[in-house]
C-alpha cells in the first residue's frame, strides 16, 4: 500500500503554537488528498516497514 511521499520543508522559523497548528492542518489536507487520512495504525506500521526495508536495499 505505498503511497505518495510527504514533502516538509525545515526552516529557521521560530516555532509558534499557531505555526505549527497550520502545518498540522496542512498535512492533514495533504493525507486526505492522497487517501490516507483514514490509515489503521496496522496500515501505517506496514507502511513504516515497508519504507525501512527500501531503505536498507
Amino acid at each position: 500500500m505505498a503511497q505518495s511521499t510527504f514533502n516538509i520543508r525545515l526552516n529557521e522559523a521560530p516555532i509558534t503554537r499557531e505555526g505549527a497548528m497550520q502545518a498540522f492542518a496542512a498535512l492533514r489536507t495533504e493525507a486526505k488528498a492522497n487517501g490516507v487520512s483514514d490509515m489503521s495504525t496496522d496500515d501505517i506500521n506496514q507502511e513504516i516497514d515497508l519504507a525501512r526495508k527500501e531503505a536498507k536495499a
